[in-house]
C-alpha cells in the first residue's frame, strides 16, 4: 500500500482502534497509549513521500507503536516513597512482580519466533483481544485462516514452554 495514494482518514480509522489497544497493553496508560499511536501516525504521515516500506503498512504501524511504547516505558520513571508510621505494610512481594517480568519476556522471545503473519494473527487475538471473526476482516482473510495461524502460534508456544 502506498501512502502516498491512501488518504490519512482511511488509515487512522482502520488501524487506530487495534493500535491503541496494542500500546495500552504495552503501557499500561490508555491516554498514553493514544498520545503514542497519534504521535506514530503524525511521523509515517508526514515521512510519507520519503517513506518506503519493505513490510505491510500494518506490520510497519504495529512495529513502530511497539518501539515507541517501549522507549516510553524507558523513560518513565518510578517514584518510591518511604513507609510513614501509620501506613501498613504491603503484601507487595518483589519475587512476584520479578516473575512476572521473566514469564512476560520469555512470552514476548517465543512470540517473535513466530512466523510474522503468525505473530501478528496472534498479538491481535491475545494482546488486542479481537476475535477471530474482527481479526479476518481486519487482515481481509477467512476465518479458518485466523483460526489456523492461532493453532500454529498455540502449538509453537506448547512446544516451546514444554507443556504437554
Amino acid at each position: 500500500m502506498e501512502l502516498k495514494h491512501v488518504g490519512f482518514e482511511t488509515i487512522y480509522k482502520k488501524y487506530h482502534p487495534s493500535l491503541v489497544k496494542f500500546a495500552t497493553y504495552l503501557t499500561h496508560s490508555d491516554s498514553d497509549a493514544k498520545e503514542i499511536v497519534n504521535d506514530v501516525f503524525i511521523s509515517v504521515w508526514q515521512k510519507r513521500d520519503v517513506l518506503e516500506l519493505s513490510v505491510d503498512l500494518k506490520s510497519y504501524l504495529f512495529q513502530a507503536v511497539k518501539n515507541k511504547s517501549y522507549n516510553y516505558n524507558k523513560k518513565r520513571k518510578l517514584v518510591t516513597v518511604d513507609i510513614l508510621p501509620h501506613d501498613k505494610p504491603s503484601k507487595f512481594s518483589a519475587d512476584h512482580n520479578l516473575l512476572e517480568k521473566e514469564q512476560a519476556y520469555i512470552l514476548t522471545q517465543i512470540m517473535n519466533t513466530l512466523p510474522p503473519k503468525c505473530q501478528q494473527i496472534f498479538a491481535m487475538s491475545r494482546i488486542d483481544q479481537l476475535s477471530y471473526k474482527e481479526i479476518s476482516i481486519l487482515l481481509d482473510i477467512s476465518q479458518k485462516t485466523v483460526e489456523a495461524q492461532m493453532t500454529k502460534a498455540l502449538k509453537i508456544f506448547k512446544k516451546k514452554l514444554n507443556i504437554d
